[in-house]
């Protein structure tokens, strides 16, 4: 890690944005460029005059990093780019390739999906419909902990360079992760094609949901049951989703099972190893690969019974 360095020089500075409330869009522009540069020195200045010529200058300027003029670039009809998005338009696949060599392009709109569209619309003013029971802590406040409290009378450097620190750990590892999910998805391709019937049982723990839903294989439409070996251990038994973005089952264990203790379940589904079946439904586990194929079997009966 490039380590990150704040100068009230902006004549030195490399990187040059604004002072005062700083949000994801300038933290994680930061970021992305810290890992692109050797000695990334950063101004933080209430004006771009007086500078470095040769500086990086974003989200400030009315430059070409920017989005606060009337020609800041559109990203869609709805949303324009924020400094973060067009930054990473530009430099995204030149940091991907320093830490994958292939998959460039796939990871590169992963990481746009789930990040930096984002960060774009959230920074633009267009903020998301949630219909929820109590309130989510999202990205924009995370960021948000970390500028001084109205009563603090403190640099807010300090405390830029922190707010840097915890992007830069939740973009490491948000690649990581896609990086391992897009590995993952070409494993299960190959799994798909082995399937016969309803039940995928994979050798591995792995993220499954999106790669069957993706999958352009006709068996991946019929898998109802995904069998993984759990990290407690046994088994786990996971219904498969109608969709990537819906919670709904395309299959349900009996509801009469769901939150048994371990001895009743075993009576009632003579299953003799299995462990638990959760409380709404979603998942069950067993010691042994036979009783959960057994489970996903007797599973698969009861909702072929119940239809005719």
């Amino acid at each position: 890690m490039n380590k990150r360095k704040i100068t009230k020089d902006p004549r030195k500075a490399n990187l040059i944005t604004h002072t005062g409330r700083f949000h994801p869009d300038d933290v994680f522009s930061t970021v992305l460029l810290s890992k692109l540069l050797k000695k990334p020195l950063i101004a933080r200045v209430a004006s771009v005059e007086n500078r470095n010529p040769n500086a990086i200058v974003y989200d400030i300027g009315l430059g070409i990093y920017d989005h606060h003029g009337k020609e800041a670039k559109m990203r869609n009809e709805k949303i324009k780019y924020c400094s973060f998005g067009l930054l990473w338009n530009d430099f995204g696949r030149d940091y991907l390739k320093k830490v994958e060599n292939e998959n460039i392009e796939e990871l590169f709109t992963i990481i746009e999906e789930k990040l930096v569209m984002q960060i774009d619309g959230i920074d633009n003013g267009n903020f998301p419909t949630i219909t929820a029971d109590y309130s989510l802590m999202d990205l924009d406040y995370v960021i948000d902990l970390f500028n001084t409290c109205w009563d603090e009378k403190k640099d807010s450097d300090e405390f830029f360079l922190i707010a840097c620190d915890i992007a830069e750990q939740i973009f490491d590892q948000l690649i990581k992760k896609e990086k391992a999910r897009v590995k993952a998805k070409k494993i299960i391709e190959q799994e798909i094609e082995k399937t016969v019937g309803n039940i995928l049982v994979l050798q591995e723990s792995m993220p499954f949901k999106d790669a069957i839903c993706d999958s352009k294989n006709p068996k991946a439409r019929n898998i109802k049951i995904v069998i993984t070996p759990s990290n407690r251990g046994g088994y786990n038994i996971k219904p498969m989703a109608t969709s990537k973005e819906e919670k709904t089952l395309v299959i349900n264990f009996p509801q009469e099972w769901w939150g048994l203790k371990e001895e009743e379940l075993k009576k009632v589904t003579q299953i003799p190893t299995i462990r638990f079946i959760h409380a709404t439904g979603f998942l069950a586990c067993t010691d042994t690969l036979e009783d959960a194929i057994a489970l996903s079997k007797k599973t698969l009966e009861i909702e072929t019974n119940s239809v005719a």
